[in-house]
């Protein structure tokens, strides 16, 4: 067996168990790729590290580890630009595009280099499921992301549109670092009415992972409260909370309304006099 590590441009890591046969030799059993995150398993948690307003030294610090999402501008978060395509795999075919190799085989990494492989007369499309790595149609890798194995799109590192809407090319695979895999990201949504489809969801702070441009998003809901320290090992807020960082620690403070609209501050002695510099978004101190 091989250990590879799936890298992420933001707090997520993913440790990739493939056996040597699924990358050209031996077992023929898909990758499992393991989220060891607390966050959504494709996109990075975002903490506000502002001490709460503009004037503050260290606003916005930088990605955190847990969050809320703002509202301003969701959309315009997702990237509607031009697709780029800033690396090329090492080997003789290109992984990213389909007709790289002849008819009934598709490219996928192998051992040190790309490779043409004979696909399934009958290969899955994109999200069905997948036992072996030549069961996937061209451009496509059988992968266990913990709920079975499913094919997934490759994407070259470092690309801005090439997944399209609602994902990102986040988690590398193998030691070719051109090679990445199309995870999806957090759902734009609204964080004052806390609108995400799902129940145990939370609209919270989230970046693009492509473009680093802030939003806000669904993602599974903390259990941290007001006034609990979250990120990380912490964890993260309960829905309608952000995590925001105050001196040396991160803290989960109530969203509140632009302009005293709702949600109104809960907690005594609170008022809406915070502000997450990079989201723009009220919370309660």
């Amino acid at each position: 067996m091989y250990a590879w590590a799936v890298h992420q441009p933001f707090p997520l890591l993913i440790a990739l168990l493939v056996s040597a046969a699924s990358l050209g030799c031996g077992d023929d059993s898909p990758p499992v790729l393991s989220d060891s995150s607390t966050g959504d398993g494709g996109a990075d948690g975002s903490t506000d590290g502002g001490p709460g307003t503009d004037s503050g030294p260290g606003a916005d610090a930088g990605p955190g580890d847990s969050g809320t999402p703002t509202d301003a501008g969701a959309d315009a978060a997702m990237d509607t630009g031009p697709v780029s395509m800033p690396c090329t795999a090492i080997g003789p075919c290109d992984p990213f595009d389909p007709t790289s190799c002849p008819d009934g085989e598709g490219c996928q990494p192998g051992i040190g280099m790309t490779e043409c492989v004979t696909l399934d007369a009958d290969a899955a499309d994109l999200g069905e499921t997948c036992a072996l790595p030549d069961e996937c149609a061209a451009g496509l890798l059988c992968l266990n992301f913990g709920d079975g194995p499913t094919c997934e799109r490759m994407c070259p590192n470092g690309s801005i549109g090439f997944c399209g809407a609602g994902q990102a090319c986040t988690g590398a695979i193998g030691g070719d670092m051109c090679i990445r895999i199309c995870r999806s990201i957090p759902t734009p949504c609204d964080i004052y009415t806390q609108d995400c489809a799902g129940t145990d969801e939370a609209c919270t702070l989230a970046r693009n992972p492509e473009t680093g441009e802030t939003y806000t998003g669904c993602r599974p809901a903390g259990t941290q409260g007001s006034g609990m320290a979250c990120g990380g090992a912490d964890g993260q807020c309960q829905a309608g909370l952000i995590c925001i960082g105050e001196a040396s620690i991160d803290v989960c403070r109530q969203v509140c309304g632009p302009d005293g609209g709702d949600p109104t501050c809960a907690d005594p002695g609170e008022s809406c006099t915070g502000l997450s510099t990079n989201w723009m978004v009220p919370y309660c101190r």
